[in-house]
């Protein structure tokens, strides 16, 4: 496993206007002859944060508020997916924040033209010392992360790209690449990165020193290597990460839905019992499956994650 500082000054310049917003803006367009009627939904003042952006659900934190201001992460897209590849700005990870209080909008790209897909959207996480660390990959092309470090308190100002390599054999797509990254700091200080790599499967990272430099810990459930569980996590902000997972992609299995948490390396059901240990190599013999089944699946009933969260109590709330 390396780490490997990737020197890019492009990472500080302001970027173009693109299209995420902080509201979504649903407008209608009706065609009466050659009029044209415009209806606007919303209710109150739409700000745009980029006018050219995209993100998947599987990354988080995707969007985080600190110090007042709504700092959102997203990938500028330039038509099909190889039309536009020459292009310097094809591909560019972007960071919009939002001043709540001035109404000020900043843009900048945190990564020039690393590829164009919705999969490569930064999470976010604040650190003890105010700075911002943003973690982002490329879609299951390469066995490797990438990691930066914003100024405290100063979205507009990164450092450069810093890499982590985790384990495997290279292949061209899927295999043991990266996808995705989910951050979460435990008191301890240690920060997990749960991301998809060795055998397309969850896999977690971790970093005892805020970030600066990264492990690899272990594949954290296993799949029915059609091609991924995918998963949903929440953090209680003590001890348990919460989680959500299905079988497989939708479209290679009718997917059932499963919860679980991680607390103190034992990966438990609902009730607390537990089902296993968190693996520290990249063998696995838990799978998502092995977990607490809150909804079934079948061929009529195809189950998909979108999130978790947990309400007052600290009990978990899912959508799928």
């Amino acid at each position: 496993m390396k780490h490997t500082p990737i020197r890019n000054p492009k990472a500080f310049h302001a970027s173009k206007w693109w299209f995420l917003w902080v509201f979504l803006w649903i407008s209608q367009t009706s065609h009466v002859g050659s009029a044209q009627i415009r209806t606007n939904y919303v209710h109150g003042s739409l700000v745009q944060l980029n006018d050219n952006g995209a993100w998947s659900w599987f990354m988080d934190e995707r969007v985080i508020v600190d110090q007042g201001r709504l700092i959102v992460g997203s990938v500028r897209s330039l038509g099909r997916f190889n039309e536009h590849q020459t292009d310097p700005d094809c591909g560019n990870i972007e960071v919009a924040s939002y001043a709540m209080e001035s109404g000020k909008v900043q843009k900048v790209i945190l990564h020039p033209h690393l590829e164009q897909d919705d999969h490569n959207g930064p999470a976010f996480h604040i650190l003890p010392d105010g700075r911002y660390l943003a973690v982002y990959s490329k879609h299951a092309v390469e066995r490797k992360f990438y990691y930066r470090f914003s100024d405290p308190a100063d979205p507009s100002k990164w450092s450069h790209a810093y890499s982590f390599e985790t384990p495997g054999s290279d292949k061209s797509y899927g295999g043991n690449n990266v996808t995705y990254a989910n951050l979460f700091q435990l008191p301890s200080g240690r920060i997990y990165n749960f991301h998809r790599s060795f055998s397309h499967d969850p896999n977690y990272a971790f970093s005892d020193d805020n970030g600066r430099t990264w492990s690899y810990g272990g594949r954290f459930l296993k799949g029915r290597d059609g091609y991924s569980p995918y998963l949903k996590y929440a953090y209680d902000g003590r001890n348990k990460i919460h989680f959500i997972a299905t079988e497989d992609h939708q479209r290679n299995f009718d997917n059932s839905i499963y919860h679980g948490f991680l607390s103190d390396e034992n990966i438990c059901h609902s009730d607390g019992k537990v089902a296993g240990k968190l693996s520290k190599t990249t063998d696995v013999t838990l799978a998502t499956w092995d977990l607490t089944r809150v909804y079934q699946g079948d061929p009529d009933h195809v189950a998909w994650t979108v999130d978790i969260e947990l309400d007052a109590s600290e009990h978990p709330f899912i959508v799928f």
